[in-house]
């Protein structure tokens, strides 16, 4: 069962479940490996765009529809929210928090490999499989 998480900016469509994976290295990994993997970063850079196009899907905390990581979503027909406020990637620690919007919800905490269902529309991120 999959539960609402985080809703950000919906930056390219699509819907789609994989790992959360933080490093760009682990992504082509994972998908070497045969496993549907979701890229989640603060920002992305050129040194991503060989993991962005092997991915799932994208998720960004900062930027918006206009930002690198929507552009290029975009252009490889890839599911992208780009611009997510409640998530705090921490790369150090490997871990992803989630500030709940909810007052009557506990924060969540997500770590690689967990699995995630992103909707690039509407910009809403769900844990948990649900495609």
């Amino acid at each position: 069962m999959s539960k609402l998480v985080a809703k950000g900016t919906g930056a390219s469509p699509g819907i789609v479940s994989g790992e959360l994976v933080l490093r760009s290295e682990d992504a082509l990994e994972r998908v070497a490996a045969g496993k549907s993997v979701i890229l989640v970063r603060i920002e992305t850079t050129a040194e991503d765009v060989p993991a962005m196009r092997a991915v799932a899907g994208i998720v960004t905390t900062r930027g918006g529809i206009t930002g690198d990581a929507a552009i290029v979503a975009r252009s490889l027909g890839k599911p992208c929210i780009a611009g997510c406020p409640p998530l705090r990637v921490d790369y150090a620690e490997s871990v992803v928090s989630v500030w709940s919007q909810d007052e009557d919800e506990d924060d969540v905490t997500l770590r690689p490999g967990d699995m995630i269902t992103i909707d690039g529309a509407k910009g809403e991120i769900y844990s948990g499989s649900a495609v």
